[in-house]
């Protein structure tokens, strides 16, 4: 029998094999809590059945939860588009709500592309499952993330429509006479308007190529989709969504502007304001919904 420091490496008459399996067993029984005697006791069909209770009263409160903060936020952004749609630049106001604009835009784009993220993932997991949610829960999701897309660029387009466009204003108008003759000054309608324009032309042509990129984008998809023999509702999908933005491309190319109220220096301010303090709300909104939404799919995969 060896020995190690004096000691047996086996009691006697108890070959090696069986104690691990004693160990095994002792292993596993702490474990699950029970002792070497007594079997762990499945749980009962009405134990089942409350935890699965549970289970789905929390995804519930998840998803009412989800949409009373998807309201409320889609709720704020409407107001806000409404607003700055229906406002312009003064002399007073110089570039300012110009400058809104442009920010309001920016932080559209961002969403958009959050979307698109969550979207792709949905999609991805169609083809390969990493959550056990059913096609119909995934399709549906991918549906919800469609329509915010969509919104968000008429969003978009609405405000962009509402950017002033170049005015043939007189560069120099009459001021009246002296003995030379004829005295002129800079026409300040003229500079307003250049001051302007050139501020705003980035942001609309920035606008212009991103709808040829998802122009180019969908057509990519409608071939390869072809290509692969993809449900006739899929492809039509694809053609009725190229079809929308060839028009909004044709709409931005336009050079015909919202008709708009110019307000002064110090609305102008206010508004900037209110703009700023709305504009982290919001992004608090949607790191919370976001979060939301993560947590929702794991209740639905459980």
């Amino acid at each position: 029998m060896p020995h190690v420091h004096g000691y047996r490496l086996t009691p006697p008459h108890q070959p090696f094999h069986e104690i691990n399996r004693i160990l095994t067993l002792a292993i596993t029984a702490g474990i699950a809590g029970t002792s070497l005697h007594a079997a762990p006791t499945p749980p009962s069909a009405a134990q089942w059945e409350a935890a699965l209770t549970a289970r789905q009263q929390r995804a519930d409160l998840l998803r009412d939860e989800l949409k009373a903060l998807d309201a409320r936020i889609e709720s704020r952004i409407d107001v806000i588009v409404d607003a700055l749609r229906t406002i312009g630049d003064s002399k007073d106001s110089r570039t300012k709500v110009a400058r809104m604009k442009e920010q309001t835009i920016e932080a559209l784009k961002k969403n958009i592309g959050y979307f698109q993220t969550k979207r792709a993932a949905l999609q991805e997991e169609m083809r390969r499952p990493t959550l056990r949610l059913t096609d119909e829960q995934k399709r549906k999701g991918i549906a919800v993330f469609d329509e915010r897309i969509e919104k968000r660029v008429a969003q978009i387009l609405a405000v962009q429509k509402s950017l002033p466009v170049h005015k043939d204003y007189e560069r120099y108008k009459v001021t009246g006479s002296n003995y030379v003759g004829t005295t002129y000054a800079v026409n300040k309608d003229h500079r307003q308007n250049q001051r302007v324009t050139s501020y705003t032309n980035s942001q609309r042509k920035e606008i212009e190529e991103g709808l040829r990129r998802s122009i180019a984008r969908i057509e990519q998809q409608n071939r390869a989709a072809k290509a692969q023999n993809a449900p006739a509702e899929e492809i039509a999908k694809n053609d009725a969504l190229l079809a929308e933005r060839r028009k909004q491309l044709a709409a931005a190319l336009t050079p015909t502007g919202t008709a708009t109220r110019a307000i002064g220096q110090k609305e102008a301010l206010d508004l900037d304001k209110a703009l700023q303090t709305a504009s982290a709300e919001l992004r608090n909104d949607f790191t919370t919904l976001f979060a939301r939404y993560s947590a929702y799919l794991q209740e639905l995969s459980h």
